[in-house]
Parts: structure tokens; C-alpha cells; sequence
């Protein structure tokens, strides 16, 4: 099944216009890529820190995205040599 067709689809189930599940759609992303985006990952940040951020995002039916500290710690290393 293509994008269009499906958005055909919802649009026809939730009777709003093709147009309008577009939008939805692509904003929903864009606010999930805006959250991961202020995440002050690039900083040198305590454990407690790390902890109180909450990397981690849920998406239906995808399942959850995310950065443990462990994760966070290696990758903080090798961005840093």
C-alpha cells in the first residue's frame, strides 16, 4: 500500500480531507523529531542529568525509541576522540 492510498483511507474512515491526514501526519513526526532534537544529548551530562531527561519516545504500533546511559556514555566517548 502507497503513502497516498493510505491517507485516501483514513481520510475516508475519519471523514476529514486527504489534505488534512497529510498534515497530521507529517506534524506528528515533526513534533517527535523536534523532542529528540532538544534533547541536550551533545552536552556532558551527569548520570542524574541523563536520568531527569527522558530520552525516549513511544510510537504505536513501532515501539519505543531510545538511549540508556550506558548507550549515551559510549557514544559520548567515541564523539569525543
Amino acid at each position: 500500500m502507497t503513502y497516498d492510498e493510505i491517507v485516501s483511507e483514513v481520510a475516508g474512515s475519519t471523514g476529514l480531507s486527504k489534505r488534512m491526514v497529510d498534515k497530521i501526519y507529517k506534524l506528528y513526526w515533526k513534533s517527535v523529531r523536534e523532542y529528540i532534537k532538544s534533547l541536550p544529548l551533545k552536552e556532558d551530562l551527569t548520570d542524574e542529568e541523563f536520568m531527569k531527561l527522558k530520552p525516549n519516545v513511544n510510537i504505536p504500533s513501532l515501539g519505543k525509541f531510545y538511549v540508556s546511559l550506558d548507550r549515551y556514555k559510549k557514544l559520548k566517548e567515541r564523539y569525543n576522540s
